[in-house]
């Protein structure tokens, strides 16, 4: 019962986490780059699930806010200038709401005692129907009618007109999950656009959409500033299904001169492959009662360790049977119901998930749009050498050397292809690099060259595009604070930068992760202080060592080819600095007591947890008590 397992968590972990999983996001704009760069082509976003934003809107059209004007504990997405909490979300929104209908309601009040008696009963009562009652319910927003439209309340969120022309808020929501805002200055905002769909949708009416966009409006005159008769795409993670489609479809006009891929998903996951297979790690029951249940929990608290206890009550099977209930409502309800997720599995598993789950004349039409797609997806190599042969450039930047699960997701570790995959904790690098041959990470492949990477785990030789592929070394899939990635895929839009061997000395075919999250809160807290004590000649001493400590930032951030070891320094200095300027605060007593009290009731829940686990394994209290 090895797949025993994971779901409890694996499954509801799956569906938040995913929610800003793909961002690019920083929260702040970035610094000047050193180099002027000039377009000369429109440049279009195509966005990943983090970089998507929607509304709920009035019949009006008017955006919804919360009805108190008081923060929705529920928001992922607060920034300082949406002080009143505008509804808006771009994945998995849960409707609260739809509790009140007392049908859902009582499913699932009928639910929860179908889990308790589940354990005092030695079998799985717990209903699939009143599972999917709920889920449906409660993640209406996201769930597609048979003619695949969300509800009516749920905004349009593309914008055919360029980034110039947004509002205020749409504005701040783009630079927010794309900190781009300096470069754009340089390049024009009336010459950059972002093509947002739903992570919810058809891919083929996204890719119709987007020929709409290209030839209607960005190539037409009113737009055109440029002068220009074909498009640089920038498809980022999950927006690289949506340029596939409409490659696919309408490639052959030739209205794409460069294709600038940042961590794209172009042959899917194998994590929702292994989601909607219910395919788990051969370690997954000891990682559900043991090493990570409770960090997913609570981070390790003592909350954590007690559910993971708690657990034991149901014998084994039993508990596999709630979790088969439980996911097989989520992929029923939500996965299935929207073919752009289906669109995300790896080509090579798609025809078993077509043959064991959209059989029948209700998945007809989504059956459709996925069989479709994954046809073109086993024809992608030479789809794409093809485009390549008419003037279509393609480039890749990746992240590797990550199992799935080894950053900010650990719940995917649950997942059967986590120890087996050289990835950036999300996408395997044979997806966001087509054609990468790769060992796991950690492993080696044992080969060395040109295009083997520092560790041996990865050859770009058998890539698509060996000259055209940047990579990261355990770079996390949301590239959040790496300005570096965005940068290089900016500098090859606009043709500054035409191959891994002609910019080595500034982007380096193989690079390091970076996390610049620190420095860019550094940088308004040294400005703020330097603004405020400038003129006060008792701190002219204090404003220096600030002044240099900016400069150090600024440095750090138009510095493109670091090391981790280098970066790490920098910002301890700069931490170092900031902390003489304005000492950390002192705990108080009652804090230090209460920490105290936590930390030692954590440590001896934990101790108890350690002991059940030594003998009774990863099992039941029953499987070990009542054994044969």
């Amino acid at each position: 019962m090895k797949q025993c397992v994971s779901v409890l968590l694996a499954l509801l972990l799956c569906i938040s986490v995913c929610m800003p999983v793909y961002a690019a996001s920083t929260g702040t704009a970035d610094e000047p780059d050193p180099v002027q760069i000039t377009a000369d082509c429109p440049i279009i976003f195509v966005t990943g699930i983090g970089q998507t934003w929607t509304h709920l809107v009035n019949e009006d059209g008017s955006y919804k806010y919360n009805d108190r004007r008081k923060p929705l504990q529920f928001n992922y997405f607060y920034r300082a200038n949406n002080p009143y909490k505008l509804i808006e979300y771009n994945l998995f929104y849960p409707d609260s709401n739809a509790l009140k209908d007392p049908s859902v309601l009582f499913a699932l009040l009928r639910a929860a005692l179908q889990l308790a008696g589940s354990a005092v009963l030695d079998r799985n009562l717990v209903s699939q129907r009143d599972l999917e009652t709920v889920i449906s319910a409660v993640l209406s927003r996201n769930i597609m009618d048979a003619d695949g439209n969300l509800p009516s309340d749920v905004e349009d969120c593309l914008k055919m007109y360029p980034v110039s022309e947004y509002n205020e808020l749409d504005k701040d929501n783009f630079y927010y999950s794309i900190p781009c805002e300096s470069i754009a200055a340089q390049i024009g905002e009336e010459n950059i656009y972002c093509f947002n769909h739903s992570a919810f949708d058809y891919l083929y009416d996204d890719a119709d959409a987007l020929n709409t966009m290209i030839r209607d409006y960005v190539l037409s005159d009113k737009y055109n500033k440029l002068h220009a008769s074909q498009v640089v795409l920038i498809p980022m993670s999950m927006g690289a299904g949506v340029v596939n489609a409409y490659l696919d479809r309408y490639g052959a006009q030739n209205d794409v001169r460069r294709v600038v891929s940042i961590v794209g998903a172009w042959d899917g996951s194998a994590v929702l492959a292994d989601l909607i297979e219910q395919k788990y790690a051969d370690n997954a029951p000891q990682l559900l009662y043991h090493d990570l249940l409770p960090q997913l929990i609570d981070g390790k608290g003592a909350s954590g360790y007690f559910i993971t206890s708690l657990l034991r009550l149901y014998p084994k099977r039993v508990l596999r049977g709630i979790i088969d209930t439980l996911l097989s409502a989520v992929v029923q309800s939500v996965v299935l119901k929207a073919p752009s997720l289906v669109c995300m599995v790896p080509s090579s598993r798609y025809a078993a998930i077509e043959q064991q789950y959209l059989q029948g004349e209700q998945w007809a039409k989504i059956r459709e749009e996925t069989h479709r797609y994954h046809a073109a997806q086993s024809r992608l190599t030479e789809r794409l050498q093809a485009l390549q042969s008419q003037g279509t450039e393609f480039y890749f930047i990746c992240g590797y050397g990550m199992q799935f699960g080894d950053a900010d997701f650990p719940v995917f570790k649950f997942m059967r292809s986590a120890a087996s995959t050289n990835s950036d904790e999300i996408i395997q690098i044979d997806s966001t690099a087509p054609g990468t041959t790769y060992a796991p990470a950690g492993l080696s492949l044992g080969k060395t060259g040109p295009y083997v990477s520092p560790d041996g785990s990865i050859n770009l030789s058998t890539s698509f595009a060996p000259d055209h592929t940047w990579c990261f070394y355990r770079q996390k899939h949301q590239l959040e604070d790496n300005l570096t990635a965005l940068r290089l895929a900016l500098d090859i839009s606009t043709g500054a930068v035409t191959s891994a061997a002609e910019s080595a000395d500034r982007y380096p075919q193989f690079g390091a992760a970076r996390d610049l999250g620190d420095v860019y809160g550094y940088q308004k807290k040294l400005t703020a202080y330097i603004e405020a004590n400038a003129d006060d000649p008792q701190k002219a001493e204090q404003v220096a060592l600030a002044e240099d400590a900016l400069t150090q930032c600024t440095a750090l951030l138009n510095t493109t080819n670091a090391t981790a070891e280098s970066d790490a320094a920098a910002i301890q200095s700069i931490r170092e600095v900031w902390n003489r300027l304005d000492p950390p605060t002192e705990p108080k007593l009652t804090e230090k007591i209460a920490d105290r009290i936590q930390g030692f009731l954590t440590e001896q829940v934990r101790k108890i947890d350690d002991s059940i686990y030594s003998v009774f394994g990863a099992q039941g209290f029953s499987d070990k008590l009542f054994a044969r």
